[in-house]
């Protein structure tokens, strides 16, 4: 019975070749086991190949494994990722219902993206392809999409990798509440990616002391009817690495280029990743030959290796191409701290404290507002239907957030967030910052909860954010959401 309710509680994730970058329950299970020492993999980029975990999970021995709390952990995540007798068959695996208001920022507990949304997802899997299709109706959409794809791929595997179309959310870095580079707080976008599926080291003898490493890249394009630069494309490439079973390491780098009636061609892609793209410097003398806007930096986390002290910290730094060298400089800045108690019942509680500062140098004292995010010849910023492809809160941003969550073993997942800080903190107004017009206060708590209620999965969210002086686009008050699903 308990498999049973885990299989209706998470079955819905397990169609496809990745586990999503959107599951907060899902990511502090795998984080659980890869900090307790169960299985060792690269975990601070999501979405995950599917096989990369299963394969983890089967190379584990329950028979020595006595706490209930990493059992449970176990079976929630196995769940998920074991393949199941039906993988490959044609059909629609959940029907998903959404309804509420949505909040000013997005993490990765937020369960909706707009007022009323109703999703069918379904496909079919083997060991060489896999189809997952999502189709979403929007009512009212903010962005006049009322059918989306978000949450598709279509993915074929080669040897040890995955080529993808997709239109898959995803999320680059430790933190909780927001990732500089690339997180969920945008819609995705419409992208082919090159994914490595096992996470296994290499065999040799220098680099094998690099330990399991993931390595993406993809490239998508974004909408059009931009105010700068309709359909640009937008590139990204990581590359992560766990030297040690208490350390991990990441490297990002991302680009927004081309676009309508701009030069498009094998030589604009060589100066992007070369980093000459800044008109005037590094001898690009002539701006139209100028690809675009990058953002590149690294992440780290480091977990205690003594298990009585289970704590982790970890940091964030992106920097802008503003550089005459082609090495980001300015960077923003984001760190943190989490721990987690297993409790004889076999739940587990979680607390994290989070610092994110989007301002270029947030190091230092000096004015250097007006840069994060934003370019001369993409001047409506790195964002994506209005909404910043990086961190939540924007440019010109501090913010700090604490947050406390408890996993039952059955899968019920609570959490409280405190969030406060100062939007867009000066100088010029942006006048395409969704969040605010100009420099205001911000603070917001949060309520969640997802379960079973009546025998059916339920997602209950609950908020109420204060801004000083009030946003561009709504003033202060209660949000959230209330979600059903159904898996078939």
């Amino acid at each position: 019975m308990a498999c049973l309710f885990l299989v209706a509680c998470h079955g819905v994730f397990a169609q496809g070749m990745f586990l999503p970058a959107s599951d907060a329950r899902l990511r502090a299970d795998v984080s659980l086991l890869v900090d307790e020492g169960i299985f060792n993999l690269p975990l601070n980029e999501w979405p995950l190949a599917r096989e990369d975990v299963a394969q983890a999970i089967a190379s584990v021995d329950t028979e020595n494994l006595a706490d209930p709390a990493l059992l449970a952990a176990l079976s929630r995540v196995r769940a998920v990722a074991a393949p199941r007798s039906d993988d490959s068959d044609w059909k629609i695996r959940e029907v998903r219902v959404t309804a509420g208001e949505p909040g000013l920022l997005r993490t990765q507990d937020t369960l909706g993206r707009e007022n009323a949304e109703l999703t069918a997802r379904g496909g079919t899997t083997n060991t060489r392809y896999g189809i997952n299709l999502a189709v979403t109706g929007v009512v009212d959409p903010s962005d006049g999409q009322e059918v989306r794809l978000d949450g598709s791929d279509i993915s074929i595997r080669w040897g040890n990798w995955i080529f993808s179309a997709n239109q898959m959310d995803r999320w680059w870095g430790p933190g909780h509440d927001g990732s500089l580079i690339l997180s969920t707080n945008a819609r995705p976008m419409p992208a082919v990616s090159l994914d490595r599926q096992r996470t296994l080291p290499w065999d040799l003898p220098v680099l094998r002391w690099l330990g399991p490493w993931r390595f993406t890249a993809f490239l998508g394009v974004m909408e059009k009817d931009r105010a700068d630069v309709d359909q640009p494309l937008f590139s990204g490439m990581r590359f992560s690495f766990k030297p040690s079973s208490f350390l991990e390491f990441g490297m990002s780098r991302t680009a927004q280029f081309c676009g309508e009636g701009r030069e498009c061609n094998l030589g604009t892609f060589g100066r992007m990743l070369i980093g000459r793209d800044n008109a005037y410097m590094r001898g690009l003398d002539d701006p139209q030959n100028e690809p675009g806007n990058q953002m590149a930096g690294f992440d780290i986390r480091i977990v205690s290796p003594f298990k009585s002290l289970p704590i982790a910290i970890y940091g964030q730094e992106i920097g802008e191409d503003n550089s005459s060298t082609g090495i980001p400089e300015r960077y923003l800045g984001m760190f943190g701290g989490e721990t987690w108690f297993m409790l004889d019942s076999g739940a587990v509680a979680r607390a994290h404290i989070e610092y994110a500062n989007t301002k270029v140098k947030w190091y230092d004292s000096t004015v250097e507002y007006d840069w994060a995010y934003r370019q001369g010849i993409f001047f409506a910023g790195y964002r994506l239907y209005g909404r910043n492809v990086g961190h939540t809160t924007d440019a010109d941003s501090e913010t700090t957030s604490l947050q406390v969550s408890l996993t039952q073993p059955d899968g019920s997942y609570w959490a409280a967030q405190y969030r406060h800080g100062r939007l867009d903190r000066c100088c010029t107004v942006d006048a395409y910052n969704p969040l605010t017009a100009g420099p205001s206060d911000y603070e917001s708590i949060e309520l969640t909860w997802q379960g079973r209620l009546l025998g059916q999965s339920i997602g209950a969210q609950v908020g109420y954010e204060r801004q000083s002086p009030s946003g561009a686009n709504r003033a202060d008050g209660a949000y959230g959401f209330i979600q059903w699903r159904k898996p078939l």
